[in-house]
């Protein structure tokens, strides 16, 4: 016979041993988005594009080329920055053409969130 103790953990029957629930444990720690000033969210699978994720939380991203060059999807993140993958030179290069810091901005079409929550704010 199974208990279920809580959604993610499980105990036997028998010799006491707990098993958890991968499928739940999963869920919980899928990442978040949220994008502001209205403040839709969803939660994505890691390795989810922000335009993709902005997309899933119901907003509709603006972005241009799709493909890390022209910089019109450009988003300012509000909070989460070390939850995206790093910047890549061709990111970084696009941004500094339109005169936006690195370290606040960056682009939807070629990040990914890896984990955690990420917080965008639009301008527009």
């Amino acid at each position: 016979m199974r208990w279920k103790l809580r959604n993610d953990l499980f105990l036997d029957d028998g010799p006491l041993s707990c098993k958890w629930n991968r499928a739940a444990t999963h869920h919980d720690l899928m990442p978040k988005v949220t994008l502001l000033p209205r403040g839709q969210s969803a939660e994505v699978p890691a390795g989810t594009l922000l335009l993709d994720a902005g997309e899933a939380a119901g907003v509709e991203m603006e972005a241009g080329c799709f493909n890390c060059s022209c910089g019109t999807c450009a988003v300012e993140i509000a909070s989460g920055m070390e939850n995206l993958d790093p910047p890549t030179d061709e990111e970084l290069n696009v941004l500094d053409q339109w005169n936006k810091d690195p370290e606040k901005y960056r682009l939807t079409c070629c990040v990914k969130i890896q984990k955690g929550e990420v917080v965008i704010r639009l301008e527009h």
